[in-house]
Formats: C-alpha cells, structure tokens, sequence
C-alpha cells in the first residue's frame, strides 16, 4: 500500500477517496478519526490519509489526484432555453424552469 493524499480536512479526503473508487481504485482512508487528538500528537500524524491498496494503481491515482487540485475544470457558459427562453447558468445540462436538455451550442433541443 502507498499514501496518496492527506489534507487536514476530512471531507476532502473522503471526496478523493470517492474519486478514486468511482475510477477504480481500490483505496483506504486512514486517521479519519484522530482529528480529536490534535494538540497531543503532533498535526502531521494526525491528518487523514488515502491509502491505494495496489502497487499497480497508485501512479494512476497520483495522476488524478494531481488533475483534481490544478483546477483546470472547464467553465461553462451560460445559455438561454430554446423551449422557454430561460436563463441558466453553464453547470446546469437541463433548463431548470421546463427541464429541457441543453444542446452543444448552448440551446436546448
């Protein structure tokens, strides 16, 4: 097994965790638990961890975990509804007023 991920913020390591499983990955979160204990154990052995259980694996997982904190997530644009001329922001596939998909120019279908 090899580390992968630690952050001082437990929901975040879970996300990870998560991520990496929904790939493929067979991974374990350690010290998720040991956030109580901070100020009696140095902060550094008390920070949740992702652990990836197959040596085969865990290049891959650094190599997500490297594109999920560079934030190169594409931003999308916002687009009127072709159906009911709503307004909706770019992360929205459907037009939150009539439930009409968006097509790839921007216009829902």
């Amino acid at each position: 097994m090899k580390r992968v991920y630690s952050n001082d913020n437990v929901p975040m390591v879970w996300h990870v965790r998560n991520m990496l499983e929904q790939q493929g990955i067979d991974v374990i979160v350690r010290n998720e638990k040991l956030y109580s204990v901070v100020g009696e154990v140095p902060v550094t052995e008390c920070m949740p961890e992702v652990w990836v259980k197959s040596p085969l694996q865990h290049r891959y997982a650094e190599q997500l975990i490297a594109e999920m904190e560079s934030g190169t997530e594409e931003v999308l644009k916002p687009w009127y509804c072709g159906c009911c001329g709503e307004f909706n922001e770019g992360s929205f596939a459907v037009c939150w007023r009539c439930e009409s998909p968006v097509s790839m120019d921007g216009e829902t279908s």
